[in-house]
This record gives structure tokens, sequence and C-alpha cells, in this order.
């Protein structure tokens, strides 16, 4: 059996290739990223059809679709289509994972959806449309939702839908390594550069909102990397200082040491590993994010000032408590470290929400069973 998995976004690929590979061992795996190189899927499974760039990233900010239709998004789309309809017959099976793209990408080039993951949509921050529950049951046979409030209202419409859990708490990057000696009787937190363009620069305002706060408090900090960004730019644009000291083993790269001895650890990923050992942690929007407030840890969410209105409201939605959001600027993130600071049972507690609202992992063995029986 052939199956072709489409993801739809960054973040999307890597849970997606996590799916790839488990179903690897049962089935044969070819996936088609929409967006970008696909480089989460490289040596578990072949990369088909077009490569497409989006201007914006991925990033969902105020004009961004257009930016992005003025950049070829339409052009690659229509590729998409393209390449799906020239390989009908190909697969037997097709996946989606992400968004109401990839279901509508495979209807449009002649291809049915077998199953359709959503790991966007959440129902304690909004429900399906009437055009998005039609358009599934054009393009779809079964959904995995992220929780049993969307499944619910799908099934009400004569849909094959369910909740087995969240397919982003299944795919958690996890280190290998006890952390216990570096924080000793320090807090610990972990800061999110990010993984596309902007890092040194998101890293420098984490560090220095870190900076304001550090003389008041015994801190440790934990950094893990995103492939494809590099240490060397890290380091450079916040003066931290590299130390010549044994590192912990496998996925533990380097440590530094900010202008008031506070250190700085960085991984080779690992957001499980850092996310489980932290107070809390702070970063951008995305998977991370998500799955840090799923394992329990509260977050900080740098939105930009461009970030669209309606998307930033319908996150704090669904992360309750769990979440503080904070402009990107120095002086409010350094404001937000000091609440979440200053009363760290209150902190802790913050974290129950999020692992109510994100949901238990289980998805993935729900897929596997779904496709490969």
């Amino acid at each position: 059996m052939r199956v072709l998995i489409i993801s739809n976004g960054y973040g999307e690929d890597a849970m997606a290739a996590t799916l790839a590979s488990a179903l690897s061992k049962h089935v044969d795996v070819e996936a088609l990223p929409t967006v970008g190189p696909g480089n989460a899927y490289s040596g578990i499974c072949e990369v088909v059809g077009p490569r497409g760039e989006l201007a914006s990233e991925g990033h969902r900010k105020v004009g961004s679709l257009i930016k992005d239709f003025q950049n070829g998004l339409a052009v690659t789309a229509v590729k998409h289509v393209k390449y799906m309809r020239d390989n009908r017959g190909r697969w037997d099976k097709v996946i989606t994972v992400g968004d109401l793209i990839g279901p509508l990408l495979a209807k449009s080039g002649g291809h049915r959806v077998d199953l359709h993951i959503d790991v966007y949509n959440s129902g304690y921050a909004r429900n399906y449309s009437a055009a998005e529950k039609y358009a599934l049951r054009r393009c779809v046979d079964k959904v995995l939702c992220r929780d049993d409030i969307l499944a619910g209202s799908l099934r009400a419409v004569g849909m094959d839908a369910g909740f087995a859990g969240n397919l982003m708490m299944d795919t958690i990057p996890s280190l290998n390594l006890d952390l216990r000696g570096l924080i000793t009787d320090k807090t610990a937190i972990t800061m999110l550069p990010g993984s596309r363009q902007g890092t040194e620069k998101m890293f420098s305002l984490q560090m220095d909102a870190l900076n304001r706060v550090s003389g008041k408090h015994k801190l440790v900090i934990l950094v893990p990397l995103a492939p494809g960004v590099e240490l060397a730019p890290l380091l450079k644009k916040t003066n931290l200082k590299q130390v010549e000291t044994p590192l912990l083993g496998a996925g533990h790269l380097a440590v530094a040491q900010s202008f008031d001895g506070t250190m700085v650890h960085f991984f080779d990923k690992g957001i499980g590993t850092l996310a489980r050992s932290s107070l809390f942690v702070v970063g951008q929007q995305g998977t991370a994010i998500f799955q840090s407030a799923g394992l329990g840890t509260p977050v900080i969410t740098l939105v930009a000032d461009d970030a669209r209105p309606s998307r930033v409201q319908r996150n704090e939605r669904l992360m309750g408590e769990s979440r503080v959001s904070s402009t990107q600027d120095v002086s409010s993130l350094a404001r937000k470290l000091e609440i979440y600071l200053n009363d760290p049972k209150k902190t802790q507690a913050r974290g129950k929400v999020g692992v109510e609202r994100i949901g238990p992992p289980g998805a993935l063995e729900a897929a596997v069973r779904i496709i490969a029986g």
C-alpha cells in the first residue's frame, strides 16, 4: 500500500513526519509539504510534488495572505493541483495534516482524503463554520479533531469524526538528558528563538528583557535550537560569552554566560525535556508554545505588531490562564517575566489549564490504526 501525506505548514511538517515514520513500518509513505522544502521528512520518506515558499513564512499576520498571493502563492497552488491530477491512482490512501488547505488541494487534484488530522482548530477557541463543515464533507472520509467539541459538531452533520488525542502532543521532541544538575536551586526558563527568519533579533529581545530581571532572581536559561538555526550568530547578537565546560551529552550543544553570570544552555531541539524542567516558556506563537502548554508549563507568547487580531484572540481563548501575551518589546516582556517569576506557585497552577485545553497524546496511534489496520 502506498500512502500520501499532505502537510500544510512548518509545524505541521514536523508532526506529519512523525506520523510518516510510524506508518512506514506498515506501508510505503510519500509526503507532499505545501510550504517550504519539507526538511522534517528527511531520512523518513520521499518528498514529492513541487516545492513552494511563502513570503510570510507561514506567519498569519495582517496582510500576509495578500503578500503571499503577490509572491506566487496562487502559482504554487496550481502546480500542486496539477501534480495531484497527473498522479491520480498513484496512492491507495491520502492523509492531510493541518488546516483545510490539504483537503481542498487533494479534492481539486482528483483525490478524496481518507483521513484528515486537524491540528489547527480547537473547539475551546472557535467552532467550524458552515462553510468549513461543507468543505470537509465534500473532501474527507474521516476526521481526527483536536478535541471532542469539534468532533461532535462534525458528527452532528453526519461526518465520521472523532477525538483520540492531539497529534502535536504525540510528536514532542525530547532529549535523553537529566537537567537537574544544570538547574540545581535556580529557576529554569526556556527561551524559543524561533525557526524562521528573524531568530537573532527575537533572541536578542528575549535576552535584553531577561537581563532586566536576572539581578533579582537566580535563573538558568534553556534554549532549544530548531534545525537550520546556527549558534554563533545568536551569541554575537546578544554578546553572550561561550563557556568551555563539560556538556551533558548528545543534544547539549553549548553553554554561554550573560554579563551578570546567568548561564544559558543551548540544545538540539528537545522542547519536551526543556519545558518539563522550566517554570515557563517564552516564544512566538507556534507548535512548541502549544506543546509546552499541553505539558503543563505556562507560556509567554510574543505577539507581533502586525499579528492578525482575530488569531491572537482565538489563541488567548484557547489557552486561557496558561498563556500571557506580550508585545515584541523589551519593557513589555520584562514586565511579563516578573509576573511569572514573582509568584512561582501561581505560575505553576496556570499550567493546569494548558493540559486540559491542549489535550493528551493519542492521535498518532489512532491514525496508524485507521490507515494501516
